[in-house]
């Protein structure tokens, strides 16, 4: 609900008697971010919208496994990027690196990045339940190989990969709402966002391409245009299927 809704709600409940200044706030935004383990204050849109924390982490949880949507980057690669030896810090609105903030660090609190251990334990326990449901014998060397050999996710099966996305971002919020949690910070609304969809950026080169191709074609024969072969993905797209 908006901010407007929830101070109505308040004087509602009141009989008209809500005053902000009474809990020692200039405004009504003031007083609800004095709440952050309660209230999430979203000021992305105008009027501020207002979530309680417990929803907003049940929120996300589910959305996580969507299709088309992803974790926030900078709160990704807190959680994930182990590899780098980078810290990672929360400053109130967005991930910081110790680097960039140098003698700071220890005023700000610390997003805890996995180890490579937590991470094969994770890859571990994906394999050992996805391999429970398979019958195809080379599949499930495959993940054998992608976990044993730390391989990346394209080494996956085609129908695995979808999968492991998804329980890896399960695992990443659930360790983000946790954190937050447990340090009293409200749970970035933005958490989970929906992913960017690329751009077909046609190049001069392919337009000239395609435009050379099409006059060819119009100036073929009958006897041409039958042996002419076209890729069977190329036609579909044209069909529309």
């Amino acid at each position: 609900m908006t901010t407007a809704v929830l101070k109505n709600r308040l004087l509602n409940l009141t009989e008209r008697a809500f005053k902000e200044e009474d809990y020692g706030a200039l405004n009504f935004t003031a007083f609800v971010r004095q709440y952050p383990d309660l209230i999430a204050l979203d000021e992305s849109s105008a009027p501020p919208k207002v979530i309680l924390v417990g929803d907003v982490s049940s929120t996300v949880v589910s959305e996580a496994t969507v299709a088309g949507r992803r974790i926030r980057p900078d709160l990704w690669a807190a959680v994930v990027d182990y590899q780098s030896g980078d810290s990672y810090y929360w400053n109130g609105s967005e991930v910081v690196t110790g680097d960039a903030i140098e003698n700071d660090a220890e005023n700000l609190p610390q997003i805890p990045t996995i180890s490579r251990d937590e991470m094969r334990g994770w890859r571990g326990d994906f394999a050992t339940n996805f391999i429970a449901r398979l019958q195809d014998d080379e599949e499930v060397m495959q993940i054998r190989r992608w976990h044993s050999d730390f391989l990346p996710t394209m080494e996956l099966p085609a129908a695995a990969r979808a999968a492991w996305n998804d329980e890896l971002k399960h695992h990443v919020i659930t360790r983000l709402a946790g954190w937050f949690r447990d340090h009293g910070l409200p749970l970035p609304i933005d958490l989970v966002q929906q992913r960017p969809q690329p751009r077909r950026v046609v190049s001069s080169e392919t337009a000239q391409l395609r435009e050379l191709i099409l006059r060819c074609v119009r100036a073929m024969t009958e006897e041409e245009l039958r042996s002419l072969k076209l890729p069977p993905a190329a036609v579909l797209r044209a069909v529309g299927h």
